[in-house]
């Protein structure tokens, strides 16, 4: 017997990476991940993460990851490089001919779609993100993936996107060949090799960025009837999992109304409330159901556990200590001229800092991000070793 097969053998439970969407806070991500690996490396635990799964912009993460699960080290300084350098230019098109393109578009498909009989038809989204597409494709050797799960370095990824033909969550995976498959009330898996297009769908935010073709099927962002976050991960075997959110109790708390509460809401609350809804409330939801089934468990005797439809799952929650709004709303400035000016259109930026924190793809505030979610990782060092370590 190997090494290699000794360390599987000493430590049976499969540790999942559960990565939540949010645009441009999916910096937040890279930071605790950088803490991850440096708490593997203090600690020198022979361990590694066995299932990789995201949303939205955590799944890029979790795809660039997955290229390097043979070194966690090296993909988590990797990813943090890519995140510190980040520009919006990168991401979506911010230049004045792309986007007056687009606002020509939204003006005549909603000036005269009437009078064509919608043959006149609005753009698809607010940005175009073709940039996105090249830097996932310059960025991730996809061929890493199929080679450390047959090296075992790695038991699967995972990447959800929500079919809008049929508005079904779609979980596309990758993995061992003993992988079951699921189908669930909206959700069920897909078997496939993953390639750029399922990450750059998966990353789609509703009337921000566009849907993306997989196939003959359009894709959007994997949040948007992703009610079970954590599931991909526990339906393909996993008993321990490390999940991190991109929103914090401050900001929860920061989203109560305030002001003068006559006066309607404008255009930018209304999307911050819809898109919070859609790409933060469901890892926060999953992660309460968690607890409460993990509080029930306890509660029954051992000697009558074995009859449950539930069993325990251990697992490490780390989520910003600030308000990630907030400092957004302090870094606009930094947000491309004409972004800018396009989102003053439906609001102060202040009303539309939650908006700004999904675009701001700088940085300036990619940096700042990182180094929160590094400072909140090695802050809850005790919780992640917990679930690293048998």
């Amino acid at each position: 017997m190997d090494n290699h097969d000794e360390i599987e053998r000493m430590r049976s439970k499969k540790i999942a990476l559960v990565l939540s969407g949010g645009g441009a806070r999916g910096a937040y991500q890279v930071g605790v991940i950088s803490a991850i690996a440096q708490i593997m490396q203090e600690s020198k635990a022979s361990t590694k993460i066995d299932i990789y799964t995201g949303v939205s912009a955590g799944a890029i993460n979790a795809s660039f990851m997955a290229t390097f699960s043979d070194d966690f080290v090296l993909g988590a300084k990797k990813l943090v490089d890519l995140w510190s350098s980040l520009t919006s230019d990168q991401v979506f098109y911010t230049d004045a001919v792309h986007l007056g393109k687009i606002g020509l578009q939204w003006m005549g498909g909603l000036s005269f779609g009437g009078l064509t009989g919608g043959a006149t038809a609005p753009g698809r989204a607010l940005l175009n993100t073709a940039p996105l597409g090249k830097l996932i494709s310059k960025s991730c050797d996809f061929s890493r993936i199929e080679r450390n799960i047959k090296n075992q370095h790695m038991r699967a990824l995972a990447v959800t996107a929500i079919d809008y033909q049929n508005s079904n969550a779609v979980t596309f995976v990758q993995g061992d060949s003993d992988i079951p498959d699921w189908h669930k009330s909206r959700r069920m898996s897909e078997k496939t090799t993953i390639q750029m297009q399922h990450i750059l769908a998966s990353s789609a935010i509703p009337l921000l960025f566009p849907s993306v073709d997989v196939g003959p099927r359009h894709f959007g962002d994997g949040c948007v009837r992703n009610t079970h976050p954590c599931g991909p991960s526990i339906y393909m075997g996993a008993e321990k999992l490390i999940i991190i959110g991109v929103r914090s109790q401050e900001g929860l708390a920061s989203e109560i109304p305030s002001g003068d509460l006559n006066t309607p809401p404008s255009v930018a609350k209304v999307m911050n409330v819809i898109l919070n809804s859609v790409l933060l409330d469901g890892i926060d939801l999953d992660v309460e159901r968690l607890k409460r089934v993990n509080d029930f468990v306890a509660k029954v005797p051992e000697t009558s556990r074995s009859g449950l439809n539930y069993k325990p799952l251990e697992f490490a929650w780390i989520c910003p200590s600030v308000d990630i709004g907030k400092i957004a709303f302090s870094k606009s400035s930094k947000l491309p001229r004409l972004i800018r000016y396009l989102i003053k259109g439906l609001g102060t930026i202040e009303e539309a800092s939650e908006i700004v924190s999904y675009l701001l793809f700088e940085p300036a505030f990619c940096s700042q991000l990182i180094e929160l979610g590094f400072e909140d990782g090695m802050r809850e060092k005790d919780q992640i070793l917990s679930v690293l370590v048998d």
